[in-house]
């Protein structure tokens, strides 16, 4: 039987994983959705690890994380140290300690006393004076600068394009492969999301607003707004924010998303030191269990599965941290507006109540209205919410939902009672229910033409199974 938690684990998938052998096992031990980095993925390393995920489990949900646009380090081929002074420029130059960026504006961008930052803020300069394209610096912090690492600036906003040319390659081929999700990276603002929108038009793709620079933190209630969700990217977002604010920043933004039924991950170095080591730090362990008690929907896993020596043990020890946090949360009721009616979200509301105080085995939810299940499961009920669709896109996008467990039925009827009671039988054939159990299920009405489209009705599986 598949060892998962109710928080969702989400595993890269790279050099480490692309085994099939290596995947069924992550997938046994909890990974429930598998992502696919497109900074170091090109077009048919995407379409072959599609095809592999695919046939060790259609179940899996795929999301493809875009590249988006950042400033480089190029033109070096060795590491080098940086000590005392340094120069920055697009140009390539001549003269000792100058390193070449991949930005060609950044000296009419910058002024004296700007700070920038190298590798993640491993090395940190301050602009001294700009001389034509040339940008001179002191240097803060010196280090041991490698090939390829990343210039960041936190007090300014870029003028970026949100995508490339090969984040529009790599989105075409999320739409052709029919993956089910796509990262948009360094999404500044709500107009970003719209971009986003226009290039997936017409297919089944759902859009994660990546928080990472400061811009998207200003922006947040907009972004939130119109995207389908939030990755809280706390690599990047550690560079532009001061670290101390990073937990109480993954607080306030869990909360947000909660409050309007829209899921939420969690992500970077959750169990950074399992890439060398079979067990992660106390410290990390702190960490995962805390951002599962914050109300997060995903928590997930980068290096540590796609170029780690332990994959399929960091999916496994990430589920069994999220488990045994599980074992002592309570329901928690939460209020705000969710893209369902109010007398949806009000149902939902008392049908997670209802959960514990009778209680329940299950909820089962019927229903066309996407955001029915965001609406139940924001409340974190402890008992499992199972979706039911004819749609396999839709079930495995709904796996990204804390709690929720999906079954895809083909030929679903179209009359209620009838659908109601096939979705029953499917999950008791699964084992996950007995006789005597009393279960929810939300389903749309047959009566055409309602404003409301929900009914509540609470079952006991006998009855169900005995017409």
């Amino acid at each position: 039987m598949k060892n998962s938690s109710k928080t969702k684990i989400i595993a890269t998938i790279g050099p480490a994983s692309w085994d099939k052998n290596i995947l069924e096992e992550m997938f046994d031990n909890g990974m429930e959705v598998a992502r696919i980095n497109a900074s170091f993925a090109d077009k048919a390393e995407v379409e072959r690890v599609t095809k592999t995920l695919r046939e060790v489990s259609p179940r899996i949900a795929i999301m493809l994380d875009t590249q988006g646009t950042k400033i480089r380090v190029v033109g070096i081929d060795k590491e080098i140290h940086i000590e005392e002074k340094v120069s920055l420029s697009s140009a390539n130059q001549s003269v000792p300690n100058s390193i070449k960026i991949s930005y060609p504006d950044l000296h009419d961008t910058v002024t004296r006393n700007t700070k920038i930052l190298l590798d993640d803020g491993n090395i940190k300069l301050n602009v001294e004076e700009i001389k034509g394209s040339e940008i001179i610096c002191s240097v803060l912090q010196p280090g041991t600068l490698k090939p390829n690492k990343t210039v960041n600036i936190p007090e300014i906003d870029l003028n970026f394009p949100i995508f490339t040319e090969k984040d529009e390659i790599d989105i075409r081929t999320a739409i052709e492969n029919k993956l089910d999700f796509i990262c948009v990276s360094f999404v500044r603002n709500a107009q970003d999301i719209l971009y986003a929108r226009e290039l997936v038009k017409g297919s089944n793709l759902k859009i994660i607003a990546k928080i990472e620079n400061r811009a998207g933190l200003e922006n947040f209630d907009e972004i939130l707004a119109k995207a389908d969700g939030i990755m809280i990217a706390r690599g990047d977002l550690g560079v532009e924010t001061p670290l101390e604010n990073i937990p109480i920043l993954q607080k306030q933004m869990i909360f947000k998303c909660r409050s309007v039924g829209k899921p939420v991950i969690v992500a970077t170095q959750m169990l950074e030191s399992m890439r060398e080591n079979i067990n992660p730090t106390r410290a990390e362990v702190s960490d995962v269990a805390n951002s599962v008690m914050d109300g997060a929907d995903a928590l997930m896993l980068s290096a540590e599965s796609s170029t780690g020596k332990h994959p399929v043990q960091a999916v496994k020890t990430m589920t069994q941290i999220a488990k045994n946090t599980e074992n002592v949360m309570q329901l928690t009721t939460i209020y705000g507006r969710t893209s369902c009616s109010r007398e949806v979200d009000e149902i939902c509301k008392s049908v997670a109540i209802l959960s514990e105080s009778i209680p329940l085995k299950g909820i089962v939810v019927i229903s066309d209205q996407e955001g029915t299940i965001g609406s139940i499961t924001r409340h974190r009920p402890n008992v499992p919410i199972w979706s039911i669709s004819s749609s396999i896109s839709r079930i495995r996008q709904d796996l990204i939902y804390r709690g929720v467990k999906t079954y895809h039925i083909k030929d679903l009827p179209n009359d209620r009672d009838e659908s109601a009671i096939l979705a029953i039988q499917t999950i008791y054939t699964h084992g996950e229910l007995d006789l005597s159990d009393k279960i929810a299920i939300i389903s749309g009405s047959s009566i055409r033409n309602k404003d409301s489209d929900i009914i509540l009705e609470l079952v006991t599986i006998k009855d169900i199974l005995n017409q």
